[in-house]
């Protein structure tokens, strides 16, 4: 039996960019466009563990980018230990979730902005009986118009797409305030059609690849950059930071 849910959480989500800023030269709008990458990818990832929340029960699950103008709906479906659809959730004899996001808001962290909507498909297993951990895979895609960045080199504006893998991110339970992912990764590939910038109209391409190990710093990567997202940020916060090498 599908269950659809309406909430204000938020799906998570990949880009294709187009239309930027043409004030920079070629060196420092690839670092910038590697940044504005990175801060919607950060974004998707915090909103999806907000999503998953719903489902796990209990603990604190850290503010999307905006608390409101979202819309979003969540179609889950049960199933017991032999693949046989329930009615309705049982805590011992489910045992896995099909859970399906579909959402639109507007967003704005810090320096960003933008409107779009994140889509997932995700499988949830390992719910049966007394269980201490549940796994996540699935895929997602998304889409951003007039995502807007803007630091000490200007002001950047993209409409984006995209699509992500979720491999084994393996949730503890019970969920508690600091129960972030123990492993797994989420890897998002992105293509980049820039309009009007320092080489003309060209398209580039970013490959994110986001890594949990237990805590709420997550090891995410973007054009050969190394950051660490920051999953308990808050709302409208910037959400994550340059690791030093």
């Amino acid at each position: 039996m599908k269950h659809r849910v309406q909430s204000e959480a938020v799906a998570l989500g990949l880009l294709v960019l187009a239309a930027c800023s043409d004030t920079v030269g070629p060196d420092a709008f690839e670092d910038s466009l590697t940044l504005d990458v990175a801060m919607i990818a950060a974004d998707a990832v915090i909103d999806e563990f907000g999503d998953i929340g719903l489902l796990f029960g209990g603990g604190a699950f850290p503010a999307p980018s905006q608390a409101s103008t979202r819309t979003v709906t969540h179609t889950a479906t049960f199933f017991d230990a032999d693949g046989n659809e329930q009615e309705a959730r049982d805590p011992l004899t489910t045992a896995s979730i099909h859970l399906v996001i579909e959402s639109t808001q507007e967003f704005s962290r810090d320096s960003w902005s933008g409107t779009g909507t994140r889509s997932r498909d995700l499988m949830i297993t390992g719910l049966e009986g007394e269980e201490t951990t549940r796994t996540v895979n699935g895929t997602g895609s998304g889409s951003v118009t007039r995502s807007q960045h803007t630091d000490a080199d200007g002001t950047r504006t993209y409409d984006m797409s995209s699509t992500s893998v979720i491999e084994d991110v393996i949730h503890p339970v019970p969920r508690t305030d600091d129960a972030w992912p123990l492993s797994g990764t989420i890897t998002r590939d992105v293509t980049i059609n820039v309009i009007n910038g320092p080489d003309g109209d060209v398209t580039k391409s970013r490959t994110v690849v986001i890594a949990f190990d237990g805590t709420s710093l997550a090891t995410m990567t973007v054009g050969g950059e190394t950051f660490e997202v920051d999953m308990s940020t808050r709302s409208g916060r910037h959400p994550f930071r340059k690791r030093d090498k």
